[in-house]
């Protein structure tokens, strides 16, 4: 979930790749490096720290827009609004960020999301992103969410675009109960035989506001769920609901980054990186720098003392 008024705020920020892009190489995603970012806040947060540890090797912007960064870039085309924009950029960008995945219409069963009946998401589809199966693209279907119209949509989706090439499923979950999520997953592999991305996943409970999940609860919950998608080989991808400083109505303590766009100790979870420390790249090398001079100035006062 993202609503359309900010996918026009940060469209208008950052544009699809034109021709002065760095050329991407993507490295092999592995079990230990599926892990990706929702990721709506273009350039202007610092992406590198979450990069530190290797743990997350891409990313998405809801939208066909990118920016320069060392993670793989996937675009979407969220829905009937981005059509012009994806359109007449997808081609460069495939190009200039190397890419090799495409994500299909944003949670298309609900009216404040890319809202279309199967019949027309297919319609889309076959127009859209089919076409870039020819360039040995893998396509992924349209992020359905958990709610009691996903499962339905996408079944009558698929047999719309009856021949389509739809490679794997890309998957929303919000709850609190972690073998709930596991459940719901073995479910849908079960139902559609196809490999899964869960493009969004957080701790956050839809149906009873004022029961949420406490910081506890969600440490517990990313662990719990996102070992699981680690070590299961049919869950190639996923991406948790917080990378932005705002998190839209979400429970805050599912934040990966505080307001001020710095990485949060779950931040630190997510990727590996063990509790405090340093996660930038930056922040490393101003460490050494540091450490380096402090080194010469010691080892001066000692050969001036002898």
């Amino acid at each position: 979930m993202i609503f359309p008024t900010l996918l026009i705020l940060f469209g208008l920020q950052y544009t699809a790749d034109g021709v002065n892009a760095r050329r991407f190489s993507p490295r092999a995603v592995t079990p230990s490096s599926k892990s990706g970012l929702a990721w709506p806040n273009g350039p202007y947060v610092d992406i590198e720290q979450f990069q530190s540890t290797g743990k997350v090797s891409w990313y998405y912007s809801w939208s066909p827009s990118s920016f320069d960064t060392d993670l793989e870039f996937v675009p979407m085309l969220w829905g009937q609004r981005q059509v012009t924009e994806f359109s007449t950029t997808i081609n460069r960008t495939i190009f200039a960020r190397n890419v090799s995945h495409i994500l299909g219409m944003n949670e298309p069963e609900l009216s404040s999301q890319s809202y279309m009946t199967p019949q027309q998401a297919a319609d889309m589809w076959k127009v859209y992103i089919e076409p870039l199966k020819a360039r040995s693209l893998r396509l992924g279907s349209p992020a359905t969410t958990s709610g009691p119209r996903g499962k339905i949509w996408l079944t009558d989706f698929l047999a719309a675009c009856a021949g389509c090439s739809v490679d794997f499923l890309a998957l929303h979950w919000y709850g609190i109960n972690a073998t709930e999520f596991i459940s719901y997953l073995n479910d849908f592999h079960q139902t559609f035989s196809r490999p899964i991305w869960i493009t969004e996943w957080a701790c956050h409970n839809f149906h009873i506001l004022t029961m949420q999940c406490s910081q506890a609860n969600v440490v517990s919950f990313m662990n719990e769920t996102q070992s699981f998608m680690d070590r299961t080989d049919w869950v190639e991808r996923y991406a948790w609901f917080g990378a932005m400083k705002d998190l839209q109505g979400v429970n805050p303590h599912n934040a990966l980054m505080d307001g001020y766009g710095k990485i949060t100790e779950l931040g630190r979870q997510y990727i590996d990186a063990g509790p405090g420390g340093s996660t930038s790249a930056t922040d490393d090398s101003r460490t050494i720098g540091i450490t380096s001079v402090r080194l010469a100035v010691i080892t001066a006062l000692l050969i001036l003392h002898f």
